[in-house]
């Protein structure tokens, strides 16, 4: 009996587990096939309408389950409620993770949903029903990961963050993302949160990135002004840091509103290289228009610093600025975009130099410029003469530019003054100028030293004069310069300057003896500038022993051609005039021509007979 009771109860235990391992191949068969083929349309139905939040749609093509990998979404496509149009979201796959017994925890049972391959379209998911009606977003708490998904033509390599629904507000946090755009790569983490009802994106973020990597998103957003001031950055390895915090209504005008830090290294703007620049950041962007303040902005580089506040308005074309720089002052023109005229490229900076500027620059029209400014500089340059200091004030006013209170020394003498120009609007390039200056004890020798180009000469004497000009800068345009002036020099030895070796050469034929005499002298004129020559009725060159008188003109292009009388002794005392009044006819035989060029002058005496001029080995020329 007990043996019949074994052998039954071995009999059911085998069929009990070939039952078993019937279901279980079963079980297993099913979720073979449920893992690689997908759920049958009913299943699949029934299981979207759990995914189906209320507020979002989900389409998907093939629904697999996996007891590793969850719920396996193919071929999937969000839509926003009420928002026609493209999907959302469309990604090659979408997996949930699901935990079966995570309701017992009272936690939802998706824990991390994946997206794979996709495109997602933040501004898809925004919209639906108006705002008031705006509240049915369901709950829900996971992690949110996207893998090679792009952004409003950005690539989302790695995406990680905690997702949390509520009815009014979805939050990301402690989100994590890798960024990659046309070659180029940035990091990025923070928070987000998008408010229903308010319809307002608010976030906090820190990145690592090149800023053309975000130019699709800008561009997406209509931020175009912002493109248009990123594409004047350059970087190298070192790629700018930043820690922002921005708000952002979602509907076309809202306003957006971006504040943080920015810290730059080995960056450069429309070619200006900068060690490292700090700003706090401020990026208003409504309507069209966006505003971009900086303040405090501090500027590093190897010959100096810039620092002080800069507003940049990206519709209007202009910077505002209250700033302090010792940087070179070529290098503020160039990041500011004025004053590029090629006169500006005559000067040269080689010391130090200390800038104060406050207003506004227009940089594409120069129409309502208004800004002023205070120079002062050591070691600067002008073409081939050296200016020990200078210093002067600036202010322009639309195209008007006005530099008052010039102080220069050179050539250890000093400079004063005053000018004006205007600069030219569209394509002309004919710039306005108005110049007075006044010289004073400038050291002829050195003058002298900087403009002849000849072996050393013993020069010597005190240079001073006084100047007002205008006309028009640029070729062709020397004729339209117009003005008048007077030069001295004292105790200059102006006879032994190279123009008058003709002249000396032929004196000291007639009187030998006569070129030590002739190195004391002194000089004066008085001068009109028009028609591209130099005019002077009045010349005057006074020696010890000999004086000379002349008139005549000197052209732009060097040409000279000037009517000389050589008179003895100085016109400056009684005794003087008497000796010059006996020697009148003398001084007659003594009238010469000057003619050629600055470089080639030729001198010749106009009353000499043809016997005298053989006798002292001169020819009257023709």
């Amino acid at each position: 009996m007990a043996r019949d009771f074994r052998s039954r109860l071995q009999m059911w235990e085998r069929i009990f587990f070939r039952i078993l391992a019937a279901l279980l191949l079963i079980v297993l068969l099913g979720g073979v096939w449920l893992a690689r083929v997908g759920l049958p349309a009913g299943m699949a139905a029934a299981v979207m309408r759990r995914v189906d939040t209320g507020a979002f749609a989900v389409e998907a093509g093939r629904i697999r389950v996996s007891p590793i990998k969850g719920v396996r979404l193919s071929r999937v496509a969000v839509y926003r409620r009420g928002v026609v149009g493209a999907a959302a979201v469309k990604a090659d796959e979408i997996i949930l993770w699901v935990d079966p017994l995570a309701v017992l925890r009272g936690v939802g049972s998706v824990q991390r949903i994946e997206v794979c391959n996709g495109e997602i379209r933040p501004k898809r998911t925004y919209g639906g029903p108006p705002r008031e009606s705006r509240g049915a977003m369901g709950r829900l708490q996971t992690e949110l990961a996207m893998v090679n998904c792009r952004v409003q033509g950005v690539t989302v390599e790695a995406f990680k963050a905690r997702l949390r629904v509520t009815p009014a507000t979805v939050y990301l946090d402690d989100v994590h993302t890798t960024l990659t755009h046309d070659g180029l790569r940035g990091t990025a983490s923070g928070d987000l949160s998008y408010d229903v009802t308010a319809d307002l994106l608010k976030g906090h973020a820190a990145g690592v990135m090149h800023p053309h990597l975000v130019v699709p998103v800008l561009d997406a957003w209509e931020l175009h002004g912002l493109v248009r001031l990123f594409q004047r950055f350059e970087f190298g390895e070192a790629l700018p840091e930043c820690t922002l915090d921005f708000e952002a209504g979602t509907d076309a005008g809202d306003p957006i509103v971006v504040e943080g830090n920015v810290h730059l290294r080995s960056a450069t703007y429309r070619g200006v290289e900068a060690m490292q620049a700090d700003a706090v950041v401020r990026v208003a962007h409504e309507g069209s228009n966006t505003v971009v303040t900086l303040n405090p902005l501090s500027v590093v580089r190897r010959d100096g610093t810039g620092r002080g506040l800069v507003v940049i308005d990206l519709a209007r074309d202009t910077v505002r600025f209250d700033a302090h720089s010792s940087l070179n002052p070529h290098l503020l023109r160039q990041a500011i975009n004025i004053l590029n005229h090629p006169a500006c490229n005559d000067v040269a900076f080689n010391g130090p130099v200390t800038i104060d500027a406050r207003g506004v620059v227009n940089y594409d029209t120069l129409e309502g410029t208004d800004f002023t400014a205070t120079f002062d500089g050591a070691r600067v340059r002008y073409k081939q003469h050296p200016i020990d200091r200078c210093a002067f004030k600036m202010r322009m006013r639309d195209r008007t530019n006005t530099l008052s209170s010039v102080r220069a020394e050179l050539y250890g003498g000093e400079v004063q003054g005053a000018t004006r120009f205007v600069v030219p609007s569209g394509a002309a390039s004919n710039t306005a100028f108005d110049v007075a200056l006044k010289v004073k004890n400038v050291d002829f020798e050195r003058v002298a030293a900087v403009l002849i180009e000849e072996g050393e000469s013993e020069y010597r004497g005190q240079l001073a004069g006084e100047v007002a000009l205008r006309g028009l800068l640029g070729a062709g345009n020397r004729d339209t310069w117009h003005g008048n002036g007077a030069i001295t020099i004292d105790d200059g030895r102006v006879f032994m300057l190279p123009l008058f070796g003709g002249l000396s050469e032929i004196m000291t034929r007639l009187i030998p003896g006569l070129d030590f005499v002739l190195r004391q002298s002194d000089a004066s004129a008085e001068f009109r500038v028009a028609a591209s020559h130099i005019t002077t009725d009045k010349v005057k060159i006074e020696g010890s022993v000999l004086s000379l008188k002349g008139r005549g003109q000197c052209g732009f292009d060097k040409d000279v051609d000037f009517h000389v009388q050589v008179k003895l002794m100085k016109d400056n005392n009684v005794v003087a005039r008497l000796v010059q009044l006996v020697t009148l006819p003398l001084s007659k035989l003594f009238e010469f021509r000057l003619r050629g060029s600055l470089e080639d002058p030729r001198w010749y005496p106009e009353n000499f007979s043809t016997d005298l001029l053989e006798k002292i080995g001169l020819r009257k020329s023709d």
